[in-house]
């Protein structure tokens, strides 16, 4: 099992300290993994492994916890039993009312802090933040990038020999979930196509109460075939109604609300550049995975295009980046990354190979006239640099690069 060192040392410099640690990401992307690694790591720098307390609440022994009386009292029991301070890590804590209260509680009165590990973001919600007086940070877990990828094919000694341009490939065609990566296709097929229902299931329906789901799988279904596009609530409107069922706006954002709770699919919104502010129109939406996406709809036959933009933006976020869909005059940016104070500009295509390729993917970027950095990514194999200073990039060394 590989080392996610990324989110190691994202999450490390918070250890010893009273927030509340919330691990957010799809069911099998590796959150639990990269706690466990944590935990390693804290014994061997010294901390006993009496005060690391680790529950699963999908394991059979806590799965009948559904009050915050039981909670409270199983914490209290676990905390006292501890020899000083407790790190207490809480797997898949259900979304139990007046959970926050205890755990601020808990945080208040012992000597103790928490690692919460959910899969589902209704427990990122604004009531329950307030309700631990914002004492939190989140780690938000992707299915592997690339480069993570990469590390896992070495395990497999005919992936090993492959060039980067195949791996990629098959990057696309395995996915990006850990558990599917090294499975043969037909039960990397099933596996994904099983996890896809559970998510849907447990971190959707569940959580939300939602009824209709059939609404839920239509919508999704268009997002599937037009990733990377516009969104208009409308146009999803018209085609759930084209197949015969009434639908609201309002309904399809309450489906699509709990989709990306659940982690299935991200919602990108617009920032217009010139004026300095986010839209609240025409988003876009991309997928957890594509390889499940082939395996639920039975093709992949997305275009290019859509398919690097996919890849992108979740490598961006996995690298923490906070990101948009760019929108300067007229011209559409297909990335802008923000860090802090930082930000870069990134439009992303399959080859430039005609001048109107090159006018179309640089022409925005030269408009804006700010110092911050611009660059487009391709598949083509060299780095080249434009004349207005923005540099071509290899897409596949951009992935790699950390």
């Amino acid at each position: 099992m590989i080392r996610r060192e990324r989110y190691l040392k994202r999450i490390k410099p918070y250890v010893g300290r009273e927030e509340v640690k919330f691990v957010t990401g799809i069911r099998r992307s590796g959150k639990s993994t990269i706690m466990h690694q944590l935990i390693e790591d804290m014994k061997m720098n010294g901390v006993s492994a009496d005060n690391i307390i680790y529950i699963n609440f999908e394991g059979l022994v806590y799965s009948y916890f559904d009050s915050a009386e039981d909670l409270r009292g199983m914490l209290i029991e676990f905390i006292h039993s501890a020899p000083g301070h407790v790190y207490m890590f809480l797997d898949e804590l259900p979304a139990i009312p007046g959970w926050p209260k205890v755990i601020a509680e808990m945080m208040d009165l012992t000597d103790s802090e928490f690692f919460i590990i959910t899969s589902n973001d209704k427990l990122f919600e604004e009531e329950y933040k307030k309700a631990l007086n914002y004492r939190y940070v989140r780690l938000r877990v992707c299915p592997l990038t690339f480069s993570e990828f990469t590390e896992f094919a070495a395990e497999d000694s005919a992936l090993a020999a492959l060039s980067k341009q195949d791996l990629f490939r098959e990057y696309i065609k395995r996915g990006s979930l850990p558990g599917a990566v090294l499975l043969p296709e037909a039960e990397r097929t099933n596996y994904l196509k099983d996890l896809f229902s559970s998510i849907i299931l447990r971190d959707a329906v569940e959580p939300g109460n939602l009824r209709d789901v059939s609404h839920m799988y239509k919508i999704l279904h268009y997002l599937l075939t037009n990733i990377g596009e516009n969104f208009s609530p409308k146009k999803v409107k018209d085609y759930v109604i084209a197949q015969g069922v009434r639908i609201s706006v309002d309904t399809v954002y309450s489906f699509l609300d709990a989709l990306s709770a659940a982690g299935l699919i991200y919602r990108v919104p617009r920032y217009d550049i010139k004026a300095e502010r986010e839209l609240e129109t025409q988003e876009k939406y991309y997928f957890c995975d594509l390889a499940m996406r082939a395996a639920v709809l039975g093709e992949d036959d997305l275009p290019v295009s859509a398919v690097l933009e996919n890849v992108l933006y979740l490598e961006l976020i996995s690298r923490g980046l906070k990101v948009y869909v760019g929108k300067y005059g007229s011209a559409q940016i297909d990335f802008m990354g923000t860090k802090d104070e930082d930000r870069t500009y990134l439009n992303v295509c399959e080859l430039l190979r005609e001048k109107e390729d090159v006018k179309r993917e640089f022409g925005a970027l030269t408009r804006i006239r700010d110092n911050y950095f611009k660059m487009v990514l391709s598949m083509d194999p060299e780095t080249k640099v434009n004349k207005g200073g923005i540099i071509n990039y290899p897409f596949i060394d951009f992935l790699k690069a950390d």
